[in-house]
């Protein structure tokens, strides 16, 4: 058995290997990242766990504004119509100055209204200080990761992603450990800081080592008009994901953040299983629309969604055992905010299968509307409900954001494929809005069952039946995704 299995991992191509080694990659980083929430939630307050949740938002925020992420279009794009190595090195090595120094200019301008923005940010000066120290040295090992998966270089990164993810828990473990309660954020954020300077700058000397040029204007240029345009909707979808947090922490308190930021987390395992999904189905449907075979959209995406829907609900109704793993008791009550949560996995589930198929058009003039759209309608909502009915509230009111967001790229959709396709419907309209209103009225239903341990768990006994009974079909609808790939 084992001797076959090896057999056929030799046969495979190099591109077959990278893809599957990049997989066990992102699983293993996302995996450990899960594990360690359990450790941190019990060494750390709630306090200094919401306000270390806090300074992940806003990092994630304002990267996107300060470095402008110049290594997910303008690089890419290099390397896929670069003809020659040095050319390539050029272009890295431009851009990486260029994210240095808008960094640079940003931290300028943070330091000449430090205390405006302390507030506005909810965080200490040492702690923006750790985060624009993250922002500066995050591109150079960005890059980089662009650079292996490019050139399908796997064994390299696997070790690379693994080192340093390990490396950051145990630092952040060592760290917290030795500091008083009052800094532990502070010393989770700088065991963050030491990893990324660590891998940043022996990547940036990686580049400049094979760089005859500092810089150059012309690459500037381009990729400051590759990605100014870009910006609102990278910055609208960041905001939509983090601006719970950040308005928690500033309404609420950071024992609220920390309890919400715990929920969220523990949803990381139906993340992960969903964007494997994505990452299945993104090239199945591609190869359906070149052979023009909507059928087949049609009619499997509802089995999907039946999957996705399926795998949210289960984990809802292990809310209150997923909460104890991962966070301990002081996070009971965190269990409500579970229930809108990872049902706005099913709708980002869906959001991302309309937009496949809006890029393979290349209709993407729209989809900035419907992101600043679901961002402001998400901020909005947070400070009414928020105020209105506390930290849970925020989970509800991003899961009508998504389901907006949904609503929009599905709209967006319909008019990409109008004058492409040669039937009325792609997707199964009746089949998303009856099974958008299961997915909302069982997670609404599943926080009544928190209350009888008994009822829940004949509940879950009688979906694994169900599932049991539909193994085979889900069997091969695997299979079925693997040979289009």
């Amino acid at each position: 058995m084992l001797a076959k299995l090896f057999d056929k991992y030799r046969n495979m191509s190099k591109v077959a290997k990278a893809a599957m080694w990049f997989a066990f990659a992102t699983i293993m980083q996302k995996g450990i990242s899960f594990f360690t929430v359990p450790v941190f939630t019990r060494i750390m307050t709630t306090e200094q766990y919401g306000l270390f949740n806090v300074y992940l938002s806003w990092t994630t925020v304002l990267n996107i504004i300060v470095t402008m992420e110049l290594h997910s279009c303008a690089y890419l794009n290099g390397l896929a119509k670069m003809d020659t190595d040095e050319e390539k090195n050029e272009l890295a090595t431009s851009l990486l100055n260029l994210s240095f120094i808008l960094t640079l200019g940003w931290f300028t301008i943070y330091l000449i209204f430090r205390e405006w923005l302390n507030n506005v940010l909810g965080m200490s000066t040492v702690m923006v200080v750790f985060m624009f120290l993250e922002i500066f040295f995050l591109p150079a090992v960005n890059f980089w990761t662009i650079k292996q998966r490019y050139t399908y270089n796997y064994k390299i990164l696997v070790i690379r992603t693994l080192g340093q993810v390990i490396l950051n828990a145990a630092l952040g473990i060592v760290f917290v450990l030795l500091v008083t309660e009052e800094m532990q954020a502070n010393a989770r954020v700088a065991a963050i800081v030491v990893v990324q300077m660590i891998f940043g700058i022996s990547m940036y000397i990686w580049f400049t080592r094979r760089s005859k040029k500092f810089f150059s204007v012309k690459y500037w240029k381009r990729g400051l008009m590759l990605h100014l345009p870009l910006i609102p909707h990278r910055l609208s979808l960041s905001v939509l994901s983090s601006a719970d947090r950040i308005m928690i922490q500033n309404m609420v308190s950071s024992t609220a953040t920390a309890l919400y930021s715990v929920a969220y987390s523990a949803t990381m395992v139906i993340n992960i299983i969903k964007l494997s999904i994505n990452d299945a189905l993104t090239p199945w449907v591609y190869e359906c629309l070149k052979k023009k075979d909507y059928k087949s959209i049609y009619k499997n995406t509802v089995f999907v969604m039946l999957i996705v829907m399926a795998m949210a609900f289960l984990f809802v109704l292990f809310a209150p055992e997923i909460i104890f793993v991962v966070g301990s008791e002081k996070y009971y009550e965190a269990i409500y905010v579970i229930p809108p949560v990872a049902a706005s996995v099913f709708f980002t589930f869906l959001y991302n299968l309309f937009s496949s198929v809006e890029f393979y058009y290349e209709k993407t003039k729209e989809i900035m509307v419907a992101s600043l759209t679901a961002a402001v309608s998400n901020i909005v909502l947070n400070f009414i409900f928020i105020n209105l009915f506390g930290y849970v509230a925020a989970g509800y009111t991003t899961l009508a954001c998504y389901i907006i967001l949904s609503v929009f790229h599905y709209l967006i959709m319909k008019k990409a494929v109008k004058n492409e396709v040669s039937v009325k419907q792609l997707f199964n309209l009746k089949a998303i809005v009856a099974l958008s209103a299961v997915v909302i009225v069982s997670m609404a239903g599943c926080t009544l069952l928190y209350f009888n341990n008994i009822v829940r768990y004949i509940v879950i006994g009688v979906f694994l039946v169900v599932l049991l009974i539909m193994h085979k079909k889900i069997i091969n609808l695997i299979k079925m995704l693997k040979k289009k790939k």
